[in-house]
């Protein structure tokens, strides 16, 4: 994942550089997680559906990103979404 300043740590000192790259870690594994529970949803559809090809379960991973935005603004509010509420899976 390369995208900003080029995958390059640009604080000089140590303790800056550590703190970057902890925000990393910290935004791959929310990440992995967000994609655990979509791709969870996703095998329970195609297995409801009688569509879930097990043989090519081994070869998904959550540790994909194209499909967020990682560079930008965001704003949260937590009180637009209920509880437990996923978006709806895309069909493509």
């Amino acid at each position: 994942m390369i995208f900003g300043k080029r995958g390059e740590l640009r604080e000089r000192g140590i303790q800056d550089q550590l703190q970057r790259a902890s925000a990393l870690n910290i935004l791959i594994n929310a990440i992995s997680v967000w994609n655990t529970v979509y791709l969870s949803k996703a095998t329970k559809e195609f297995k409801k559906n009688d569509a879930l090809k097990e043989r090519l379960l081994p070869h998904i991973s959550p540790l994909v990103w194209e499909h967020i935005n990682l560079p930008g603004t965001y704003k949260f509010d937590s009180n637009r979404l209920p509880v437990n509420s996923l978006r709806p899976l895309n069909k493509n």
